[in-house]
């Protein structure tokens, strides 16, 4: 009996020491649940390295999948949720509070997704914790007193493109409530500017037929949940027609759709708490969900 418990004991270290080691941050979530890794998903990223945290809150080599939730104050619960994909060019996760405590004041249950990075080209294991993290919030709607009829996407950069993928990827009746898109980067062909975020996504190969296929202007049809989009005039980062031309694809299969086009604030404006145009946005995202997210009127 000795010897079966050392050889089971004998095992599973041998696995703990071959699984990579991942992180969780103090970011002042309510909960944080882990979905699942590379050994216990259905699609694995092929991550070797062990995660690591860069200046607090950039999540590096990826390897599971945590939801970091966050909970408003009960007396002003409107059953709202968002499901947030951080942006990093798809080659780290990149955490931000600010747009958090603006759901939390608002009523609003956030979730933000360390997600698995693509690892040079195994972008479905991305594909299936972002879905993953919409799926979870609706299957536990009564534990998080949310609505599961109203649990929406949100993302900035490669965040937002991993948003507006979801919108389109996930079956007719599965799919988000509504999109959210900041200085998202939808498109993935020739005119995308920084190649080396479709080489995380990928493959270092990628050819440009291989980069039209994420470019989710191709994936748009009149069941892609309502968005709003929001940009910079002077976004050298990602270039503001990667929404516009997002934009008319919205349009032209009759999504209800909404774009505003702010005239400075370059790339990484959502999360700065002294950009000019703050209340702005943040206002055109409260008129934006308060219009979603009532109740329908009969026909």
């Amino acid at each position: 009996m000795k010897k079966i418990i050392f050889l089971m004991t004998l095992v599973a270290s041998t696995l703990s020491a071959a699984a990579q080691a991942t992180k969780q941050i103090d970011i002042g979530a309510d909960e944080i649940v882990t979905l699942w890794d590379n050994s216990t998903a259905k699609y694995s990223n092929h991550m070797e390295k062990d995660e690591k945290v860069v200046a607090k809150r950039k999540f590096y080599n990826t390897s599971s999948a945590d939801l970091y939730i966050f909970h408003p104050k009960s007396e002003n619960r409107t059953g709202v949720s968002i499901v947030i994909y951080p942006g990093g060019s798809y080659r780290y996760a990149g955490f931000s509070t600010h747009f958090i405590n603006w759901c939390k004041e608002n009523g609003i249950t956030a979730a933000m997704l360390k997600y698995r990075v693509p690892n040079s080209g195994h972008n479905q294991a991305t594909l299936e914790d972002a879905t993953g993290a919409v799926e979870y919030m609706r299957a536990n709607a009564e534990r998080l007193g949310i609505d599961p009829t109203k649990v929406g996407v949100a993302g900035c950069s490669a965040g937002g493109h991993l948003a507006a993928w979801v919108s389109n990827a996930m079956a007719d009746d599965r799919k988000p409530a509504f999109a959210m898109l900041f200085c998202g980067s939808m498109l993935r062909d020739a005119y995308y500017v920084t190649m080396s975020a479709n080489m995380n996504l990928m493959g270092k190969d990628v050819t440009p037929a291989e980069a039209e296929s994420l470019t989710l202007t191709n994936l748009v049809t009149k069941n892609t949940p309502p968005t709003l989009i929001l940009l910079c005039h002077d976004d050298n980062v990602v270039r503001p027609f990667s929404s516009t031309k997002y934009y008319t694809a919205l349009k032209r299969h009759g999504v209800p759709a909404s774009m505003h086009i702010y005239p400075s604030g370059g790339h990484s404006w959502w999360s700065n708490r002294k950009w000019e145009y703050r209340n702005q946005w943040l206002g055109a995202v409260k008129d934006w969900l308060d219009i979603q997210t009532q109740p329908k009127q009969q026909k």
